[in-house]
Order: C-alpha cells, then structure tokens, then sequence
C-alpha cells in the first residue's frame, strides 16, 4: 500500500529528528522509558482528582515507575531534576508543605505536541481522521483526554510492541529503535519501504549520529543479525523480511493505538461542548 509506506517512511524520519533533539533525556534512560517518562509526568499531573491518581509528585513518579518497570527509583529523581533544570517540569505552589507537586511547562507540553502532530502527519497518508487529529492539539481539553486515554490503555496492559516483539530488545536500549529506523531510511526515496535491497551504513556514522558507542551500535546490529532481522555486509545492510515485517507491524499498531485514543479525546471534546450549549441555554 503506497499510503502506508509514505506513512511509515515519515514516522521514521519524524522519530530519528526527535530523538536527535532530545540529547541530554537520552542520556539516562532507554529509548522505551525515554519516551514513557515524559508522557507519564503529563498523566499524572491531568489524572490527579480523576483516575485515582496522586498528581505529580516525586513520590507518585517513582510510584508509575516501579509500577511499570520504567526506570529505578534513582534514575526516576534524576530524570525529574534534569526535566526540571530544562524547564519541563517546575514546582507548584502548595499549602500542604508535606506534599511537593510538580506541574509541567508550557514547554513540555509543546514538545508533546511536536511528537503526536508529526505522527499524525504521517498517518494521515493512510487515516483521513488524523487531520483532525492534528487540529485538536490545539485544544487544551482535546491534550488532556488524549494524555488521559494513552496512559489509561498502557497501564491496562496495551503496548505497541505486542504487534512486534522481535523489536523489543532495541527499544529497551539507547537508540535501539532508531539506529533500526536509520538504516530504513538509508534507501532511495522512490525504493520500497521498508528497503529490500542493501543500504549503506557506516558504524561510526551511526555512533556518532545517535552519541553512542561503535560497541553499541556493533551489539545492536549483531543481536538484529542473530534475530533474522537483517544481514550485513562490508558496507551494506540488508533488512531481511522478518525484519521489514516487524517494522510493519509495529508502525501499523502504533498508528491504530494513537487513533484509537484520539478518536476517544475528540468525542470527550464534543460531549464537553454539548454540556457548555445546555448550560449556556439553561442560564
């Protein structure tokens, strides 16, 4: 399906620009929690008084972790203190000194943006609805329910992963799944995707571009190759069909996930609207 592999071809290239923008976050924890913990910081804060949960505090943090096997409760404070020296989390004023809330920025918020609007820009190759997806991120209530839905279904046990979990090891290490998407992205723009033909690939060139190890980037490659996922070459890479396959799969539930919670978000934004008609009505 041409749809599809334009979608897919941007969600990739979308990915690798993101994780080259979040250099200092990348540097504590793996690719999977990276992406989580952020997302989680916003969950609790908009869940507080809602799902039962506390609201955003170190302690309820280190909570989610340990419930969700993100990161230690170590590395749970040290990627709080990072996000709050860059601005993406800060202190709340509060009258109870016992409990320290944190709240986040305007600045985390718009990286969270930044992140859904260019998956939704690619899935719109292949789901129409995600335009308006797209336009709902300017909706403050639109962020909060779609925020609320994605972390709801994750704790209730979905992952994207379930649709892929030959790739579950590169998401579990720094820069696994992008060095991955790299070399995807290696091919022609007119060739196949993801490519069925070599593509070229430097070791150094990925270490460097990602700010990892040769030894890393060896171990992944090495661990794909021992998979089926792919084969090397002096200078080229074949991604074989096990590994291309698993690609599919993986893009194509994460893109079902993300539609499925958005079409949750807008539909709580048109029951919230219909409340606001009957209450101006009934004024």
């Amino acid at each position: 399906m041409p749809g599809f592999a334009r979608a897919m071809r941007a969600s990739t290239a979308a990915a690798i620009r993101l994780y080259r923008g979040d250099r200092i976050l990348n540097a504590l924890l793996s690719d999977r929690a990276r992406a989580l913990f952020p997302h989680f910081a916003l969950y609790l804060h908009f869940a507080e008084q809602r799902e039962g949960e506390l609201g955003l505090t170190v302690g309820a943090m280190k909570a989610m972790c340990a419930r969700l096997d993100l990161c230690s409760a170590g590395r749970c404070e040290a990627m709080l203190a990072l996000m709050r020296a860059t601005g993406l989390v800060a202190s709340a004023s509060n009258p109870d000194r016992r409990r320290r809330p944190l709240v986040p920025t305007d600045k985390l918020i718009a990286l969270h943006r930044d992140r859904w609007g260019v998956q939704f820009d690619a899935m719109s190759a292949v789901l129409p609805a995600a335009v308006a997806y797209r336009a709902g991120l300017n909706d403050p209530a639109f962020v909060k329910a779609f925020v609320l839905e994605l972390g709801r279904r994750f704790i209730a046990g979905a992952r994207v992963l379930d649709g892929a979990p030959e790739l579950e090891p590169f998401a579990e290490r720094t820069a696994g799944m992008v060095v991955l998407f790299s070399l995807a992205q290696s091919s022609a723009p007119e060739d196949a995707f993801p490519p069925d033909s070599p593509v070229p690939y430097s070791i150094n060139g990925l270490a460097t571009r990602f700010s990892v190890s040769r030894k890393h980037v060896l171990t992944l490659l090495r661990e794909a190759e021992e998979k089926g996922l792919l084969v090397r070459g002096t200078d080229a890479i074949t991604i074989l069909p096990l590994g291309r396959d698993a690609i599919e799969r993986m893009l194509a539930t994460m893109f079902l996930y993300m539609a499925e919670c958005a079409d949750v978000a807008l539909q709580a934004g048109r029951e919230a609207s219909a409340t606001d008609a009957v209450a101006t009505l009934s004024a």
